[in-house]
Formats: structure tokens, sequence, C-alpha cells
């Protein structure tokens, strides 16, 4: 007799019975669907009716019946079995002149199969090629750990979030986090109204730097500058506000170059770290940070993230939602499913900003005519003095929220492919000649 499930049917199952049939005649011993659930606790993909149907349909078996998740002397008696055959993992309970173990196929299993689907599906779906700043390509890693959880009283959940919040909080290289459920936008808010008073200067460099004054408390007075102002800036200041990574018109700011601005003026510097988190270094040079889980973390939408520096003392305010211990006390619903995407990916984020960096470094080298700047590069985006021109109907154009005469792509629409594709799947025309 051969036990198994067979599950997901695989060559691992076929080379373990073509080595049982070495030894005599084989009757498979398949477990029935019930016992399945039971032990496993997950209704098989193939019904025991079918699974029977694929295995008596090879040669080398004669018989297939229903057995349950262990067997014993009793089960072997039952159907005249003199061989018990199983691979390495056995724990039925067989004395050993009836057992015969042999090594598992390595590199295959119905687990594995499992992983294995899981990722055909979502590049399936991947087919479609994001230019966009997030959330760009659905991650198999990211949809692995999604299970149901819940904020309080789930140890399990409780465990995740804690590591997931720890390796968040140390990207950042603050002192204290809270997380949210909503868009950085609301991080955003959130962090201004809870720290942010007083004499402001915003640096201003697109769209998401300028939109920050828009966020701020009303007790705020606020002076913009442009970054090339920056240095002929004078005066003292409350507080340093910028985007770390201006994803409008793809530009990064020297952090440690403002850090030392707002040293000079006595202020504490906040950062918009939307599009740098998880990509760019040097969060730590900040006081504050606000960001979101699905750009740079490569995690799914709907957790927004604060944090700062222990020296910081949040305000108390009337507001319920726009208040950070409302969020820090889990007095509303946290981004639950989100944080469990987060802790999917985090032991693979090396590798998915890595190809980040690939993608970003083949498009400034293939496409190096058209980029007029080569300094302040973020990882996250790429600004082209041209009009990017897709060459299938499965790609989406990132359009920024600002008038350009170029276009700017986004990378995190491949971090699940080994190569880079984006240079092959798109071409560039000269603005010149539109």
């Amino acid at each position: 007799m051969v036990d198994m499930s067979a599950t997901l049917l695989h060559h691992g199952h076929i080379r373990l019975i073509d080595k049982a049939s070495e030894h005599g005649k084989v009757i498979v011993g398949l477990t029935t669907d019930e016992e399945i659930e039971s032990h496993k606790g997950y209704v098989p993909e193939i019904s025991y009716e079918h699974r029977r149907e694929i295995l008596c349909a090879l040669e080398l078996v004669e018989e297939v019946v229903p057995t349950p998740w262990l067997l014993s002397e009793d089960i072997l008696d039952q159907y005249a079995i003199d061989l018990l055959v199983h691979g390495e993992d056995n724990s039925n309970q067989i004395p050993p002149e009836k057992l015969l173990v042999l090594p598992r196929t390595k590199g295959v299993s119905s687990s594995d199969l499992r992983e294995r689907a899981l990722r055909s599906v979502t590049s399936i779906r991947n087919a479609k090629l994001m230019l966009t700043p997030g959330p760009a390509a659905v991650l198999p890693q990211s949809l692995s750990e999604i299970q149901p959880v819940f904020g309080r009283g789930d140890q399990t959940y409780q465990d995740i979030a804690m590591q997931v919040l720890d390796w968040v909080k140390d990207l950042s290289g603050q002192d204290e986090i809270v997380m949210a459920q909503g868009s950085s936008t609301f991080s955003l808010e959130l962090a201004a109204h809870s720290f942010v008073s007083g004499k402001v200067l915003l640096i201003s460099t697109g769209y998401y730097s300028n939109r920050l004054e828009s966020l701020l408390p009303g007790n705020c007075t606020v002076t913009k500058c442009g970054y090339e102002e920056l240095k002929d800036v004078k005066g003292s200041y409350d507080w340093v506000l910028c985007a770390y990574t201006e994803t409008s018109c793809a530009m990064k700011v020297d952090l440690q170059q403002v850090r030392e601005k707002a040293d000079e003026f006595g202020a504490l510097l906040y950062a918009d770290a939307t599009g740098s988190i998880g990509l760019e270094d040097g969060h730590e040079l900040c006081d504050l940070t606000a960001f979101s889980s699905c750009k740079g973390l490569f995690g799914l939408t709907g957790a927004c993230f604060v944090t700062y520096k222990s020296k910081l003392t949040p305000r108390e305010t009337s507001n319920f939602y726009f208040n950070l211990n409302t969020h820090k006390e889990k007095k509303v619903t946290g981004p639950y499913h989100a944080i469990t995407s987060l802790y999917g990916v985090m032991p693979h984020h090396t590798l998915f900003r890595k190809r980040v960096a690939d993608s970003k470094a083949k498009v400034m080298r293939q496409f190096a005519k058209y980029i007029p700047r080569k300094t302040n590069q973020p990882l996250l985006c790429t600004y082209l003095d041209a009009q990017v021109l897709p060459k299938d109907d499965s790609i989406v154009l990132y359009t920024p929220r600002i008038d350009l005469p170029g276009s700017v792509i986004c990378h995190l629409g491949e971090i699940h492919n080994e190569k880079v594709q984006v240079t092959d799947r798109i071409a560039l025309e000269n603005i010149k000649n539109n």
C-alpha cells in the first residue's frame, strides 16, 4: 500500500508509486475528503472521487481504497497489505517490518504547487504593466499571508503586527510609529495636526510638496521656497516641510542638505515619505515622517503610518479621527489585511527594492538622451523629456498631477519579474516632433 492524499497529483507521487511497484502489486490508500479537512483544515482542490479516478488510470496502480489520515495495522489487515510504503514524512504507527520509508522527491509538494499556483495567477494579472507610482504589481508574497484577523484578542495578528511595525519603524529611522487605515494623504494630515505648528518653511518641488500646506492645521504661518532657493533662505522656523521624493516631476531632494538647513533655522524636519520609504536611505534625518503601505513597502493599499522621534509629544485634539491617540489606542478599525500583506513582503523586500533599482538603472541607461537631469534622481520614478508610447494595450501610463512637457514613468510595476521589460514595451517620441 502507498499511503497518500494526492490533493494535487505531481511527479513525486508517481515516483513513490513506481518505487513501491518494485516490491509488489500497488494499492493506493487514498485519504478521504473528510479526513483531509479534519486534519489539514481545508477542502481538497480535487474531490476523493476524482482523485481516485486519476490514480486508477495509472498502469502501476491495482486498486485505490479510501483510508483515514493515520493508518493502523487493522487497515493493512483489512486490505491484506504486506508492506506500507511512505515518504519521509511518515507518522503512521506501523511495525518496522511492515514499513518502507523512501526519500521524498525534492523540490515539489502539494504545498509548493499551491504557492506556484498563486504565483501563476498573479503573473497572469500582472500582464498589465503599471507605470504608476503604486500600487503596481500584485505580489504573491503580499497575498500569501492574508487571513482572518482582528485588532484585539487575536494573538496571531498581534504577533504579525508587532513584527511589521518594528520593521517599518526601522526603515523610517524613527522611535515611534502609529498605523492607521487610510491613504498616505490621511497620514500626512494626521501627522501635521498632531505635531506641526508655528512658523513653517515649505520647500516647494511640485504638487505633492505643495499640497502639504493644505494639510496643515490653522495655527501655522507658512513660507514657501523653491528647492534651488533653499540655500539662500535665512531666519528661524519651527518646522521645515518637504517631499523627499516628489513623484509629480520625479525629483528627490538632498535630505542631508535639507536637514542642515533645518538645523540652521532651529527647526524640526517633517518629510512626506510616500515616494521614498523603503527605497531611499536617510529617513532618520527627519523628526517626523508619514507614508503608506503600497509604494516602496510593496504591500497592498489600505495602511498608512506616522513615525516620529520620541522627543515629540503629539497634541490632543477634540477631533476624534484626526487624533493620533485614536489610532494608537486602536479606537477604530485598523488596516489589518494590509498589515498581513506586508508580513508576506518583509522577507523579500530587499529583492523587490533591487528590482526597482534595476528598472531605474536600465531606463537611465537606455533612455539617457531623454533625461535632462542626472542628479536628484529617485528610485521610484524617472522624468523623460519625451512622450511615452505603449507598444501594447496592457500598459497603464502615469498621468502626473501637474502639467509637464514630457512624461514620468515609475518602476514598481515589474518587481515580480526577474528581468526588466519596460524598456522593451514602450517607445519614446521626441516632444519636438509632436
